[in-house]
């Protein structure tokens, strides 16, 4: 398209400012950017209890209770011609220490936790609101 007449037909590019190109980038870079984060921060007192974790107090106890009662098994030796075998009576003996255990565990723990109980005390407590 050589001809003068070619170059007339194409469309025109308006003139842009710069001033208001440069306003169109800088909205397009704040639009782009990370938001800034608002903080908002509350403090409240707080009471701080300490307490027991029982489950964990019961568990040992009975296990230690079995443990015990299957070693003091070993202790006493199994009469001859006796209708039972040593691997029974530690079964048995097994249980019943379990058992036991569990009741001084139970216990224990109530006493621990009467105990953390007294150490109680009082704090403050901040919380934070991100937007």
């Amino acid at each position: 398209m050589s001809n003068p007449d070619a170059a007339s037909e194409q469309p025109q590019r308006a003139a842009v400012e710069p001033e208001a190109e440069l306003s169109a980038q800088q909205a397009i870079e704040e639009a782009l950017a990370e938001p800034v984060p608002v903080i908002e921060e509350t403090e409240h007192e707080v009471t701080l209890q300490r307490t027991v974790r029982y489950g964990r107090v019961l568990v040992g106890a009975a296990a230690l209770g079995a443990i015990v009662a299957m070693l003091a098994c070993l202790l006493f030796p199994i009469p001859e011609g006796a209708e039972y075998t040593m691997g029974q009576v530690i079964g048995f003996s097994a249980i019943i220490g379990a058992a036991i255990g569990l009741g001084v565990g139970g216990l224990f723990s109530l006493v621990l936790g009467f105990l953390a109980k007294r150490g109680s005390g009082v704090g403050i407590a901040i919380q934070r609101d991100v937007r």
